[in-house]
């Protein structure tokens, strides 16, 4: 069995990177502790979030590709081949920061 590299390194990094930082927009967006302060939650810190990112190469087509003069570099040598899921993000956010007690939060 050859070693197949799925993805690379650089791009799965800048994807991760644009992830996380579209989940943490999301998440400041949200206004959730104005949620728990209007129900008079906010001291008890009872909302923890937790998410989790994860990319499947076996779903990838050869027509995802966005330059279509390049052969897609995310598929496999081998398309017949299963490929683990890359867990691209996983975090976890608690409103409010159990450390700071900053009411937007904190990842914990």
């Amino acid at each position: 069995m050859s070693s197949q590299q799925v993805i690379d390194p650089e791009m799965l990094q800048q994807l991760q990177e644009e992830i996380q930082q579209k989940m943490d927009q999301s998440l400041e967006n949200a206004d959730l502790h104005s949620v728990l302060e209007k129900y008079g939650l906010l001291e008890y810190r009872v909302l923890r979030i937790h998410w989790q990112c994860n990319l499947d190469p076996n779903q990838l087509k050869s027509d995802d590709a966005v330059d279509e003069q390049q052969p897609n570099a995310l598929l496999p040598v081998t398309p017949t081949a299963s490929i683990p899921e890359i867990v691209l993000v996983k975090k976890a956010l608690c409103i409010p920061c159990p450390s700071t007690g900053s009411p937007l939060g904190c990842y914990c």
